[in-house]
């Protein structure tokens, strides 16, 4: 309860006890038994310690509802036997002295109970995405990209927007295991990794789909835009700067890139897919 982080809940539970006042004001008009003014002052103060207890918790939500109904109390006692203001005490003007303690319990309970929930709501989404991110490059593993590449394509489709994916093998990456093993070749894709995340745009989607291939999302890039980025990326990606046990080397890499443009024909993201991986096979690097 002590975050400082907005709360949304906050908002719409403040709106509603606004709105359960003005309906009460309404509603009051037609008792004329009853005095108006100091009811409706009751029953505001009454919702104020809603308030309060839902925002600040349940501890100092009771804190401030005994000080309330300490006052309110006092002020009957004063009112009845020495003011002489009340002749009799409305049953409901007591009520209020058991109302009040209540609803301080009540609202922040429920204030605790969706404080959590939401907080509950937020560790899954997280741990979501750890399970969806691969944990050598930072990147989305292979469920977690094509998560968000069909998330991409029906977003595109829905709104007449464009995209385009990038499928990026390394051609020589057989050569390179050979000559650094698999350690070494995981050093290597994560240094390709690394320029790839310093070149592209903080926009762009990027993941790894198997050893040697990574596939880029790039939102908002048609076929023309597409082949600028490719022929960036082949200048980029023929050397990389590797960090080994015995120092930094300079690797050749041989970057082979597919990219298909999203098409409104298009049935789903598989036919994204493959086009891009048809594109690949053309690209020797």
């Amino acid at each position: 309860m002590g975050s400082k982080e907005f709360r949304s809940d906050i908002v719409w539970f403040n709106s509603f006890i606004i709105t359960v006042l003005c309906v009460f004001a309404i509603i009051l008009l037609h008792f004329e038994a009853l005095d108006i003014f100091f009811t409706f002052g009751v029953f505001g103060i009454f919702l104020l310690v809603a308030v309060l207890a839902y925002m600040f918790g349940l501890q100092r939500g009771l804190l401030i509802s005994i000080g309330v109904t300490f006052f309110y109390g006092s002020y009957l006692i004063y009112a009845v036997m020495i003011g002489k203001t009340m002749m009799t005490v409305d049953p409901l003007y007591v009520a209020w002295l058991f109302l009040i303690p209540l609803i301080s319990v009540l609202a922040a309970k429920l204030g605790e109970s969706i404080a959590s929930n939401s907080a509950l709501a937020k560790d899954i989404e997280a741990i979501e995405e750890l399970v969806t991110l691969d944990g050598a490059t930072g990147f989305y593993n292979n469920q977690g990209f094509f998560k968000k590449l069909d998330e991409e394509f029906w977003r595109a489709k829905r709104y007449n927007e464009v995209f385009t994916l990038l499928l990026l093998q390394i051609a020589n990456f057989d050569e390179i295991q050979m000559a650094y093993g698999n350690v070494g070749a995981g050093r290597i894709l994560i240094a390709v990794a690394k320029n790839i995340d310093q070149q592209m745009r903080g926009t762009d989607i990027k993941g790894v789909l198997v050893d040697n291939t990574l596939g880029i999302l790039m939102p908002g890039t048609d076929a023309a835009g597409a082949d600028t980025v490719v022929e960036k990326m082949h200048l980029f990606l023929t050397v990389v700067a590797v960090d080994f046990e015995d120092g930094q080397k300079n690797i050749k890499v041989k970057p082979s890139i597919g990219a298909a443009a999203f098409k409104e024909s298009d049935i789903d993201v598989i036919e994204v897919y493959e086009r891009a991986k048809t594109e690949l096979t053309y690209d020797r690097g």
